[in-house]
C-alpha cells in the first residue's frame, strides 16, 4: 500500500492498533490489501475521506467463497498442469483466431469455431510406435471447412467471444488472490485526491521496559537515599507488510472495549422449502384433527445497509481522528522529554515526539520516559509474597508527570548491577516500590492466633440477636543479624470483612495492602502485633433457648444492665417452664405405671369370688384400686396446674419481649 503509507499508528495494550494512512492519489481506484485475520476489524472500522473535497463512491471487496464455489459458474476452469489443453477444451464452440507456424518464420491465421483437441498419440503409437505424436486441434473455419493443426504448430489464440474472455479474466483474478490476503477496493470520483484512511486492525501488544541508573547520596552516611535516572522504552513490532517511514507513534495505556465481529463472511439465511402443489380431481371433503408442524432454522433477514457517501466517511473519520497531543514540560528538570504524555479519558497515552522508521518484520524500542527521581532504600516484608525474609527495595515518587505502565526494570546502583523488578501500573505522584533482592540478614516469623469475643446482644421481636467478633492477631517477630539498625516495612494484605483495632494506623495504604514501618536494632529483635476483627451477627429464637444456655450468655459482663434484667426475667420463666415440663414428664410416667397396675388388679378381681377366704383378698385389691384412682385424680389436677404454670410463663415471656421491643 505504498500509495497510502502509514502516517500515524496508535497501539493499545489489548492487541489492536489504530492506523492512519494518507497519500495523494490520481485516478478513480485504490486497492488496499490486508491479511485474512485483519479483515473483520477493517470492515468494522474503515473510514475514508478526501482532504481535497472529492467523493468516496464506494468500498468493494470480493465476496468470501471457496475457490471452487467461485469458479463453479465460470465456463473457463484451468488446472495447475495442462492449462493450454484445458483452455482449448473450454473454448469448444467459441469463435477464435489461430496463428499457425508450420514452417519457422512463416505464420498464417485461420478464423473459425474451435471443435476440440485430440490426443493422437494413442492412435499412432500402435502403428508407428511413436511416442512423440503431437495432439491435434480441430477448427470449423468460416468457409465451412474442418481444419486440423498440430498443437505444436499453434503460435497464438485470439478469443473472439466476450463471455469467454470475461470468464478467463475472472478465473485468473480468482487464482491470483491468496487465501492469506484480502483486497478492499476504493472507488473515487475523477481527479486528484489527498486520501486519508483510518482503520483498526489486530496488532501485537506494545510493551514497556525500564532502566534505573542510581547513585547513592554521598552526604547520607547510611547510604539509604540517592538520585536515579529513570528511563522507559516502548517496544512494538512492525507486523505490516511494508516498511514504516517517519511514522507518528502513540502508545496507549488502557483497555478500551474491543471485539471481533464477523462482517466478512457471507451468509444466506435458511428458508422453508415449499413445493409446487399437484392438482388432482377432488375427492370427498373430510375434516380431521391436524397438528401444526414447526419450521426450524428460520433466520430473519437483516435490514438493508444505509447508502454509502463520501460525506459520511468524512464525518466518521473526523470523529476518529486523533487530536494533536498537548505539550508538557520536560521530565527530569534539564533532561529533554522523549515522549509527551496526556490523559485521554480512561486512557493515558505516550506520544513519541520523533517520527519512527521500522523495517518490515522488525521491532523497535522507542524512548518514552527519561526523568530524574529521588529514591530511598527500604526493606519490605510480605509473607504472602516472600516468606521468612524481607526484600530490598527502592522507593520513589513518580514525579515524571506520566503514568507508568507495568513493565520490567533493571536496576544499576553506583555502577553495580543490583537486580531486577517489575514496575506496577502507577499514576503520577504515587509511590513506586521496586523490590530487587532478598535480605538474608533479617529473619521474620509470623504467628497467627484466633479468638471469638461477644460484641453485643439485643432483642428483636422474639429473637436474641448476638454480635460476635472473630479476633485475629498476627505477631511478627523480627530478628536482625546485621551490624546496623534497620527499618522493616511490613506489608499485610487486607482481609475481606476485617478491620483493624488496637493497632496504630499504617504508614502507607493501598487498595489491597497496608504497610507499617518497624525499627530493629543491630543484632537485635523486635515485635509487631497486628490485630484485626470481623463482626458476625446471628439470631436465635428465644423460646428455643434453655435456661442453662441463657445463663451462660448472661455471665458475660459486657451486657448492658437493662438487657441483663430482661434476660434474667426470661431466664426465670424459662426455668419455671423447664421445671414444670420435667415434673409433668415424671408424673406422666407414674400415671402410666398406675394404669398398668390397675389392669393387673382388674384381671385378678375377675378370678376371685366375693365369699369365703377369697372375699378378704378381693376387698384388699378393691382398696388398692380405689387408692390408685385417687392418685390418678391428684395427678390429673397437678398436670393441669403444671400446664397452667407453663402457659403463664409463656405469656410472661411474651409480655417481656413485647415490653423490650418498645
Amino acid at each position: 500500500m505504498s500509495q497510502l503509507p502509514v502516517r500515524q499508528m496508535v497501539l493499545y495494550k489489548h492487541g489492536v492498533g489504530f492506523f492512519m494512512r494518507e497519500g495523494r492519489i490520481s485516478g478513480q481506484d485504490v486497492t488496499l490489501t490486508f491479511r485474512h485475520d485483519e479483515i473483520n476489524d477493517v470492515l468494522k472500522s474503515l473510514a475514508v475521506f478526501d482532504r481535497t473535497g472529492g467523493q468516496i463512491l464506494g468500498i468493494h471487496y470480493q465476496t468470501p467463497m471457496d475457490v471452487l464455489d467461485r469458479l463453479a459458474n465460470s465456463s473457463i476452469n484451468l488446472s495447475d498442469m495442462g492449462s493450454l489443453r484445458d483452455l482449448l477444451r473450454d473454448l469448444r464452440g467459441r469463435q477464435a483466431i489461430f496463428t499457425i507456424e508450420i514452417t519457422p518464420g512463416s505464420r498464417e491465421t485461420h478464423r473459425g469455431r474451435i471443435i476440440g483437441l485430440d490426443d493422437m498419440g494413442q492412435t499412432f503409437r500402435a502403428e508407428t510406435d511413436s511416442k512423440a505424436a503431437s495432439p491435434v486441434i480441430s477448427m470449423l473455419t468460416n468457409d465451412g471447412q474442418a481444419r486440423f493443426f498440430k498443437l505444436s504448430d499453434l503460435h497464438a489464440v485470439q478469443i473472439q467471444d466476450d463471455l469467454a474472455t470475461h470468464d478467463l479474466t475472472y478465473f485468473l483474478d480468482t487464482a491470483m488472490s491468496e487465501d492469506s490476503r484480502r483486497s478492499v477496493a476504493l472507488r473515487l470520483s475523477e481527479g486528484e485526491h489527498q486520501l486519508v484512511v483510518n482503520y483498526v486492525a489486530p496488532s501485537p501488544t506494545w510493551r514497556v521496559s525500564y532502566r534505573i541508573v542510581a547513585e547513592t547520596n554521598p552526604d547520607d552516611k547510611t547510604l539509604e537515599t540517592g538520585k536515579a535516572l529513570l528511563q522507559g522504552w516502548g517496544l512494538f513490532d512492525n507486523r505490516l507488510e511494508e516498511d514504516l517511514e517517519d511514522v507518528q507513534v502513540t502508545l496507549v495505556a488502557g483497555q478500551p472495549i474491543s471485539f471481533i465481529y464477523d462482517l466478512y463472511a457471507s451468509r444466506i439465511p435458511e428458508r422453508p422449502i415449499v413445493e409446487d402443489e399437484s392438482r388432482i380431481a377432488p375427492g370427498p371433503i373430510e375434516f380431521a384433527a391436524a397438528k401444526a408442524r414447526a419450521i426450524d432454522g428460520i433466520v430473519a433477514a437483516a435490514p438493508p445497509a444505509p447508502a454509502y457517501s463520501g460525506e459520511q466517511d468524512a464525518h466518521y473519520s473526523s470523529q476518529r481522528a486523533i487530536p494533536a497531543p498537548t505539550g508538557m514540560a520536560a521530565a527530569g528538570g534539564a533532561m529533554q522529554a522523549v515522549a509527551e504524555g496526556s490523559e485521554k479519558g480512561e486512557f493515558f497515552q505516550y506520544v513519541v515526539t520523533a517520527p519512527v522508521s521500522v523495517k518490515r518484520g522488525e521491532s523497535a524500542l522507542v524512548p518514552i520516559i527519561s526523568a530524574e527521581v529521588s529514591y530511598q532504600r527500604e526493606l519490605l516484608y510480605n509473607p504472602a509474597k516472600f516468606a521468612k525474609h524481607p526484600v530490598a527495595a527502592l522507593r520513589f515518587k513518580n514525579s515524571t508527570g506520566l503514568t507508568l505502565e507495568r513493565g520490567p526494570v533493571t536496576i544499576v546502583e553506583d555502577e553495580d548491577y543490583k537486580g531486577e523488578a517489575v514496575v506496577a501500573f502507577t499514576k503520577d505522584s504515587n509511590d513506586v516500590y521496586l523490590p530487587y533482592a532478598i535480605e538474608l540478614g533479617v529473619n521474620i516469623k509470623d504467628e497467627v492466633s484466633h479468638v471469638r469475643e461477644l460484641g453485643g446482644l439485643s432483642i428483636k421481636e422474639a429473637y436474641l440477636v448476638v454480635e460476635e467478633y472473630q479476633l485475629r492477631t498476627t505477631l511478627t517477630t523480627i530478628e536482625n543479624t546485621t551490624a546496623k539498625s534497620l527499618t522493616i516495612t511490613i506489608e499485610a494484605n487486607k482481609l475481606t470483612n476485617y478491620t483493624l483495632y488496637d493497632t496504630h494506623q499504617p504508614n502507607a495504604e493501598t487498595l489491597n495492602e497496608r504497610r507499617w514501618r518497624v525499627s530493629v536494632e543491630a543484632n537485635g529483635n523486635a515485635e509487631f502485633a497486628r490485630k484485626e476483627r470481623s463482626l458476625v451477627r446471628r439470631q436465635e429464637e428465644i423460646r428455643k433457648l434453655n435456661y442453662q444456655r441463657l445463663r451462660g450468655i448472661m455471665e458475660n459482663r459486657t451486657i448492658e444492665e437493662a438487657l441483663l434484667g430482661v434476660l434474667g426475667d426470661i431466664a426465670v420463666e424459662l426455668a419455671r417452664q423447664e421445671s414444670s415440663t420435667a415434673e409433668e414428664a415424671k408424673i406422666n410416667a407414674e400415671r402410666e405405671d398406675i394404669y398398668r397396675r390397675q389392669e393387673h388388679l382388674r384381671a385378678n378381681l375377675q378370678t376371685l369370688q366375693p365369699v369365703g377366704q377369697e372375699a378378704t383378698l378381693r376387698n384388699r385389691l378393691l382398696n388398692q384400686l380405689e387408692a390408685s384412682e385417687d392418685r390418678l385424680q391428684a395427678i390429673a389436677e397437678r398436670i393441669a396446674e403444671l400446664k397452667q404454670i407453663k402457659t403463664d410463663a409463656e405469656n410472661k415471656i411474651n409480655q417481656i419481649l413485647a415490653d423490650a421491643g418498645k
